[in-house]
């Protein structure tokens, strides 16, 4: 019996020495995860002369701004202007006008309609201007044909006053009617001419023709009395 325990308190001591190698070899088989470290990243560096290829775009950009904004700014001006000029009768603005009056070789501009004064008229009136009509047209009243030492002449009514001239020539209207062509007094602008017109009884106005426009004319059919009115 006392082999036996003898036996027992050995193989306690043995086991208790033991221990500690299992304990080490099981921690040591456990792994451990070691920390990543990466390197450090730094942003590349603008060398001097891509900062003032940088700053002069940035330039060029805002003056390119700035130019068409003051070009907007222009064009709603000259329309604005334009808007005074037909309205206003300023001295400054009448002085522009009458610039645009005539070409660079002194040919008048007219309008489709201009203020005229026809044979002793005091009264201004307004004539369409037509340069595809050969000849001019004024309506009168009370048309007649007569004689007067052999020659033929017309007695007619306009504005109110009756007036008598010679007949020029005969030309004939669309439905073959024969009317009489008589040469009378107009002024436009500062022009101060004879003009040879068609009468047509019972008509109303006044329509100027090539013949009134010739080498004295040229028309700009998008404005209208250009020419200032006659005294």
């Amino acid at each position: 019996m006392k082999k036996t325990a003898v036996g027992l308190l050995a193989l306690f001591l043995f086991g208790c020495a033991q221990q500690p190698s299992i304990n080490d070899k099981s921690q040591s088989t456990v792994p451990v995860a070691s920390p990543v470290v990466k390197p450090l990243e730094f942003a590349p560096m603008m060398t001097a002369a891509e900062m003032k290829a940088a700053s002069q775009a940035q330039t060029i950009a805002a003056e390119k701004k700035a130019h068409k904004i003051k070009k907007q700014a222009l064009v709603k001006t000259d329309v604005t202007t334009d808007k005074i000029t037909a309205s206003t009768a300023s001295k400054k603005l009448t002085s522009t006008h009458n610039k645009l009056t005539k070409t660079k070789d002194g040919m008048l501009v007219l309008g489709h309609h201009e203020w005229v004064l026809i044979l002793s008229g005091k009264k201004h009136i307004s004539a369409y201007v037509d340069p595809k009509s050969s000849t001019s047209r004024v309506g009168v009243k009370d048309l007649v044909e007569f004689e007067r030492d052999g020659d033929n002449w017309v007695k007619f009514i306009f504005q109110g006053k009756q007036y008598e001239y010679p007949v020029e020539a005969w030309s004939k209207a669309d439905d073959k009617t024969r009317l009489p062509m008589v040469l009378l007094r107009t002024k436009l602008g500062d022009r101060n001419d004879e003009v040879e017109y068609q009468l047509i009884d019972g008509g109303n106005g006044v329509v100027l023709g090539e013949n009134f426009m010739r080498d004295v004319a040229v028309q700009n059919n998008q404005r209208k009395y250009i020419q200032p009115r006659s005294k």
